[in-house]
């Protein structure tokens, strides 16, 4: 009689061959790895992923607190404004209140007389000013999030700043505004936007930046701030002359 064969057969899928025969390695296809070692990769990645989110987070920490005091402030605000917020809003109030005040002290000096003439002067004071909200709101959103969203920048760099930030919005603000009269407004409309950008500027950043928190601030602080800054300004105008 032939001795019993004990060999493992090999395995056939297309022989339709029995897998309970084969040995782990005979039953598992070749580009498959074990569950034991895939558990343990998973498991590695993810407290490999962890440890990097846990040093970014403290590298960001660093980056905007300058101490835990300053970190504790900006979590006790109850309305906290991005740079990007801050300088949209006061970009929005420098646009609508200081032309305001420019385009009532020019009716003034024209008369009081409510005509033909004045009304449409008065329509195209009106959407000038409409303009320049406008284009003030959205060149005061992307300076803040592009110009002053360092909160650690010093004193000297901060007025740099402050004066770039100004000319850009001026130059914008006032041109866009300007052009409504046939064109040759803008460069009326600039210098007239500079004038009043440049000072606004230099008063509102430096503030900014001294009541911020990690670049954050209290909405609470920053509408006294602004709303004095740009009203002080309009002032000013109503009382030349």
């Amino acid at each position: 009689m032939s001795a019993i064969n004990t060999a493992y057969k090999p395995y056939a899928p297309d022989a339709a061959a029995n897998c309970l025969n084969g040995t782990p390695s005979q039953t598992m296809a070749h580009n498959v790895q074990p569950r034991g070692t895939l558990n343990f990769a998973s498991a590695e990645t993810a407290r490999v992923r962890w440890y990097e989110a846990a040093i970014a987070a403290y590298d960001e920490r660093e980056r905007r607190f300058r101490s835990l005091h300053e970190e504790e402030e900006m979590l006790r605000m109850r309305r906290p404004l991005t740079p990007e917020q801050a300088y949209a809003r006061f970009g929005l109030l420098l646009g609508t209140l200081p032309p305001a005040a420019i385009f009532a002290r020019a009716l003034y000096t024209v008369g009081h007389g409510l005509d033909a003439d004045s009304l449409i002067l008065i329509a195209f004071c009106l959407a000038m000013n409409l303009l320049c909200a406008l284009v003030g709101r959205r060149m005061g959103q992307r300076l803040g999030q592009k110009t002053f969203a360092d909160a650690h920048a010093s004193w000297p760099v901060l007025s740099l700043k402050s004066m770039w930030a100004a000319l850009l919005w001026g130059l914008a603000t006032g041109a866009v505004g300007g052009a409504v009269c046939f064109g040759f407004g803008a460069i009326p409309g600039a210098l007239c936007a500079l004038a009043v950008a440049l000072p606004a500027f230099l008063m509102f950043a430096p503030l900014h930046h001294w009541l911020a928190r990690g670049g954050m601030i209290d909405a609470r602080h920053f509408w006294p701030v602004a709303c004095g800054v740009t009203l002080t300004i309009a002032t000013l105008i109503l009382r030349l002359g």
